[in-house]
Formats: C-alpha cells, structure tokens, sequence
C-alpha cells in the first residue's frame, strides 16, 4: 500500500482529536501526518506528553499513521531537540532535512507571539507580566517559551526541497502584516524581522510546495513558482500541487 502524506493546521494540544478525525472523518489510513506547529508540547506535568502518546498510541498502530510536527510559538522548544520522540510521534528539530513519502521537507518552526501583549482588563497586567509570574513560581501553565521565533539559518539553506513547512509565514505570502493597537514595537519589530527572513529563505530555495500555520485561518496562492497553504487550527490536505 503506497504511504500518503497529510499536513495539518496548528492543534493546541487536541492530539485526540486530530487521530479522530484522520480516522473516522478523513479515513486515513498507511500515513504520515505533519503539524505545522502549536502542537501543545510542554503544557502539563513534566510526563504529559507520555501520558497522551499511549491514549493514541494503539490508534495510530493499528492504522498505520505517524505523526511529525515542528515547533511552534505555543511549544516549548526543549521538545525539539531530536531527544524526545516516540516510535510514532516526532519533534522535528529547525532547519534538519527529513524525507517522508519520498518527500524531501525543510522544517522552520517558530512564530513571535504577539497576543502575549494584551492586557487583562481585571488585573490590568499584560498576557507577558503574567507568563513571567508563571515562571518564576514554577508553574506547568505558562504558554510561552524564550527563543520562540524562527531561528535564523542563512549558511546552511538546502540547494532544493520538495516542501518547506514553517509555523510563520514569509512576508510575501498571506495574511498581510496588520499590527493591532495592543503590540508592543519590539515585538512588532520581530514579527517583521521573522517574516523578512521567511522571504528570504522562499527566495533563496525555491520550493515548488510551502506549507504553514499560525493564523488560524486558511491562505492560498503563488508566489513565482513557489504554491502556498496556511492551514487552519486542525485543517489537513495532502501534500500535493494545487
């Protein structure tokens, strides 16, 4: 049986929902499905994640799926590292070639959080102040990590790849940047630098297929030679041309 691939939008944490659908509404079967980040790793207790892996565990054995993500704004970046898989989920680290279906992908994970600067109208502190007090008691509730945005790799850029799937998406593609009243400069001004670099990797490579997350809304269109998705929370297609 030929192995498919799927990509899928942001998940937040809904691993059970997303086996779910890939079985009883998609019928996915013999696949590998890659998250384009905000899988939801590192939120609970230090063996959540062992927890939530053997509730889909027998699942995913039994229809033949593994499952990839990258990292995204809402993961903690210590998962991808290369050091905490399982047989049949993956932390993708940045910038690390991998070939799936006889695809060759270039994963970018990594967004700037810009919602961490609103402020809560009852205890007037920022999204960001309250994070910080999360931390600093030890709490398995915060939600945001340092070093979240993509991290910038120039020299080592591949020559080509099938598919490049990042969190952020370049500057040239959909949605057009809009900066909300509550952000910050500095933040805004890495949310410019992130999406600036994006280009220049879209540039740079040349990817028939570009994958991403991160807006929660579903993009699509040309860039030069290159197509683009972004995926809604929990959408997913198979990695093909449009």
């Amino acid at each position: 049986m030929n192995r498919h691939l799927y990509i899928c939008g942001d998940i937040h944490g809904e691993i059970k929902r997303l086996v779910h659908d890939a079985m009883h509404r998609l019928k996915i079967r013999c696949a590998d499905i890659l998250v384009v980040g905000d899988f939801g790793a590192g939120f609970g207790r230090p063996n959540s994640m062992d927890v939530r892996y053997r509730e889909i565990r027998s699942a995913l054995e039994e229809n033949d799926i593994c499952l990839y993500t990258i990292r995204g704004n809402h993961d903690d970046p210590a998962f991808f590292d290369g050091q905490h898989d399982y047989e049949r989920l993956h932390f993708l680290p940045d910038h690390k070639m991998i070939e799936l279906c006889c695809k060759r992908i270039y994963p970018i994970g990594g967004a700037v959080s810009t919602d961490i600067d609103l402020i809560d109208p009852l205890t007037r502190k920022s999204r960001r102040m309250q994070n910080d007090s999360l931390i600093k008691f030890g709490s398995s509730k915060r939600i945001w990590w340092d070093g979240e945005a993509p991290a910038q790799n120039t020299e080592g850029l591949p020559e080509s790849t099938d598919i490049i799937v990042s969190h952020e998406a370049p500057l040239s593609f959909a949605p057009t940047l809009i900066r909300e009243l509550y952000v910050r400069e500095d933040t805004w001004q890495q949310v410019i630098e992130s999406r600036r670099y994006l280009d220049y990797v879209l540039k740079a490579v040349k990817p028939p297929l570009w994958f991403y997350g991160h807006y929660h809304h579903h993009y699509e269109g040309v860039v030069e030679d290159t197509m683009y998705r972004g995926l809604d929370i929990g959408e997913m297609t198979k990695a093909t041309l449009i």
